[in-house]
């Protein structure tokens, strides 16, 4: 029986209250749908209102005429309070309050707050930079990485190159860059803005939120219209080098099939791994440029160790605004004529060396043979302080100069180098490929990292290391320990190399390992006599000061990417020219003796130490003293008294 009237009264109360349920359900839905709906309620509010008030008082004891008039007495009362005092008789004035209260709370209050809310709204959307640009010829950057900021950086110093690349593609303005970052809030604003410090122009740069993987949001920043896409890799933001590797690719796809081949712009995007750089050609249909930046790095690190004080020259050559840099001239007017009789052309610049178109392509040529007769599309390359300076004299006149080499016999290099690497990570195996491919020496290197030696010896097999000139040895241990360095002994050993570690979730976490560790090899190296030569992968620029009071050389790998991404986006060619100057067997910057000179002691010109290295098939760069000071390209005029102990900067050709 219990059940029965618990049944009973179920039934004659559900009705009721799924009626009010779908009545909440249905209003929720429409609050749902937006501001527009949002006015709408409360606008049918305020009509029953109107008419309910309007009805009401035109049943009192003092009708109004109709209807009509009754209800538009009660409209102006509910939208204006000043109306209540013109009101007579007790049941009006009653009506009056009520409805003029219900104004309050229906009219303004909730109008009020539905108008703030979507202003808030709108202006939130506005701060995410969902909204999409219409622009022509800026400088896309696709993601927000660690690359990002630096090469930001490097385009706002190089204001000359900007200007050259947007007169060559007829732009009426300046810079200005637009990225794309899956977040966009005012904390990433303040975070460039800290990187760029007084190079930062609100005007001149623009954030909009979304991936590179939805075609909506690479509409979003009218990527068919931009003078050129960068598109930086990730050390830590993507997971691991390979996932940064495939995110690319398909990104590069992505782009490909939104347009045909002539519309799409200049892309420029690098790719950790070197075996995916096919890959990534075949993905993209336009015009793309690609740094293999594992093989571009450790070529970097594998020069540092057999030269040591490199990083230095190699900081100053690819930082815009720090010193000399790299510059790419046409010469028309020099067709036909032979390299080695131009180097008196440009007084204020180091002619290295041309490019030569070759179909889509470049072919360098550094440091050539000077009867290389040059051809009408070739372009000079330059090491010079501004573009300005790559200017040959007005009205020069070309003297044919003919220089006997002279065979020069230099102190040798070590037949072997061992070489302690403390640590493991992506660019390892490209390392030990780079040492492999110095043809003048054999390397004995020793690794010390808690990833299993098993899978460094997959990675070194899948790279197809040449182990007879590179003799692995691996050790598992944490390289923080003091003990484990200490039975490591690295006083033996020439040079040391310590990686940063990506197996850590943030570029913070592995630059404090790689500080703990440098530390922990300095305190073990005090006990010593013999100090190796120290080289730090280092990942954030900030912590550069923290290395100043060592002897102790550091590579700021991220920001080496970023450049040379920036400097290939201004002038393509660059990339064939750094591919070139930095890889093994071909153009290769080193330091000489200045005993083996035979001027130690001497005044001479820096014109004079030019012609001296040309003699011997050289390209004087500059000079290295003593304290460690690097000065490329001095005035050419300016003498020195060089010591024995100090080093002339040369460009030489291993082949």
């Amino acid at each position: 029986m219990e059940n029965f009237f618990l049944q009973l009264r179920s039934r004659t109360t559900d009705p009721f209250a799924r009626i009010k349920n779908y009545l909440k359900f249905r209003v929720e839905r429409l609050l749902l749908l937006g501001v527009r709906f949002h006015l709408l309620v409360i606008a049918s509010v305020i009509g029953l209102v109107a008419v309910g008030g309007g009805l009401l008082v035109q049943a009192t004891d003092a009708p109004f005429d109709d209807r009509e008039t009754a209800i538009w007495w009660a409209f102006l009362r509910l939208t204006d309070p000043g109306y209540l005092g013109d009101d007579e008789g007790l049941a009006r004035r009653v009506i009056s309050t009520m409805v003029t209260v219900l104004g309050y709370v229906l009219f303004m209050g909730s109008l009020i707050a539905i108008m703030t809310q979507w202003l808030n709204q709108t202006i939130r959307n506005f701060e995410r930079g969902l909204t999409p640009i219409v622009r022509r010829n800026h400088i896309l950057i696709l993601g927000w990485t660690n690359r990002t900021s630096e090469i930001v950086s490097e385009l706002m110093r190089a204001e000359g190159r900007v200007r050259r690349f947007l007169q060559l593609r007829g732009a009426r303005r300046g810079l200005h860059v637009v990225i794309l970052s899956e977040n966009v809030s005012l904390e990433r604003t303040v975070e460039l803005r800290r990187a760029l410090g007084p190079l930062w122009n609100a005007k001149k740069i623009t954030f909009r939120s979304g991936i590179p993987l939805r075609i909506e949001h690479l509409e979003r920043v009218d990527f068919k219209n931009a003078s050129v896409i960068i598109l930086p890799g990730a050390d830590f933001a993507y997971g691991s080098a390979d996932e940064s590797d495939m995110r690319i690719i398909k990104t590069l796809m992505s782009i490909s099939n939104q347009g045909a081949k002539e519309g799409l712009p200049l892309l420029v995007t690098e790719i950790f791994d070197s075996d995916k750089v096919v890959m990534a050609k075949r993905a993209y249909r336009g015009i793309l440029e690609i740094l293999a930046s594992d093989v571009f790095i450790t070529r970097c690190m594998a020069q540092n160790v057999r030269h040591p004080g490199l990083s230095h020259v190699f900081h100053d050559i690819l930082s815009h605004g720090l010193g000399n840099e790299v510059y790419i001239r046409t010469s028309e007017q020099f067709t036909g004529f032979r390299f080695g009789d131009l180097s008196g052309a440009y007084p204020k610049a180091i002619l290295l060396g041309v490019v030569r178109p070759k179909g889509e392509d470049f072919c360098p040529l550094l440091n050539p043979p000077g009867d290389l007769i040059l051809e009408s599309e070739d372009r000079l390359v330059f090491l010079a302080e501004d573009y300005g300076d790559c200017e040959p004299l007005r009205n020069y006149q070309i003297e044919r100069v003919s220089r006997k080499f002279q065979e020069v016999s230099y102190a040798r290099e070590k037949g072997k180098r061992r070489v302690l690497i403390l640590g493991w990570n992506h660019k390892a195996a490209d390392l030990l490929k780079e040492f492999g491919r110095q043809i003048n020496e054999l390397f004995e290197v020793t690794v010390l990292s808690l990833v299993p030696a098993a899978q460094r010896e997959a990675e070194i097999e899948q790279k197809g290391i040449d182990l007879r000139r590179v003799v692995v040895a691996h050790r598992e241990g944490e390289t923080t320990s003091l003990s484990n360095l200490r039975k490591m002994e690295p006083s033996e050993y020439d040079n040391v190399v310590i990686l940063g570690s990506d197996w850590v979730e943030t570029q913070e976490e592995s630059d404090a390992r790689t500080i703990v560790v440098h530390l922990v090899l300095r305190n073990v190296l005090e006990e010593s006599v013999h100090k190796p030569e120290i080289l730090v992968d280092l990942l954030d620029s900030d912590n550069v000061a923290l290395f100043e009071d060592y002897d102790t050389e550091v590579l700021i790998t991220p920001m080496i990417a970023s450049h040379v991404l920036a400097q290939v986006a201004l002038r393509r060619e660059l990339n064939a020219v750094y591919e070139e100057l930095f890889a093994a067997g071909g153009a290769e910057i080193c330091f000489r003796r200045v005993s083996d000179y035979g001027i130690a002691g001497q005044n001479v010109s820096f014109r004079q130490l030019m012609e001296m290295s040309s003699g011997r098939g050289e390209i004087a760069l500059g000079v290295r003293l003593q304290n460690g000071e690097v000065a490329l390209n001095p005035a050419h005029d300016e003498p020195y008294r060089l010591s024995e102990s100090d080093d002339l900067i040369v460009l030489i050709r291993e082949d």
